[in-house]
């Protein structure tokens, strides 16, 4: 059972090796921001590829997008860590050096590159969005993950 009441106020999701990250609610601007910066993202990468390319240079260091599955991936990688660094707002089970670490932009994007850990936020994260989206519009068929939603056809 899904509970319909829109989040308001932060509230916490438990992630895989004991980690517990407390969040933001989403809203439809926080995702087209997370959106927009994650395909910024892949289109920087892309440039960077074209300009050494051109250059004679190699592309030691760069992601390889020339694979649309490649490409599909570094964006799902980037939207997770764009919805995570804009929507967690602290955490528990996260270690530095033998003590907590800060929820900072880069240690969020470090726990969040640790699979299943991003794959799971995505999922607890945007799943009951989807879901709600699908109950306000009397959709009876709703997809059973969020990746199913964000990943289907326009």
């Amino acid at each position: 059972m899904i509970e319909l009441t829109q989040r308001s106020k932060p509230y916490q999701i438990a992630l895989p090796y004991g980690l517990a990250v407390t969040v933001k609610p989403l809203t439809t601007a926080g995702m087209a921001a997370a959106q927009a910066a994650a395909r910024r993202a892949v289109e920087a990468i892309e440039r960077q590829a074209r300009e050494h390319t051109e250059a004679g240079v190699p592309l030691d260091g760069l992601p390889y997008l020339s694979d649309e599955g490649e490409r599909d991936g570094f964006y799902q990688a980037q939207l997770i860590r764009e919805l995570a660094v804009r929507h967690i707002t602290s955490w528990t089970g996260v270690e530095l050096t033998g003590g907590p670490a800060p929820p900072t932009p880069e240690n969020i994007a470090a726990v969040m590159e640790l699979y299943p850990v991003g794959e799971r936020f995505f999922q607890e994260f945007t799943l009951r969005q989807v879901l709600l989206n699908a109950a306000k519009n009397g959709c009876m068929d709703a997809p059973r993950s969020a990746s199913a939603f964000f990943d289907r056809p326009a």
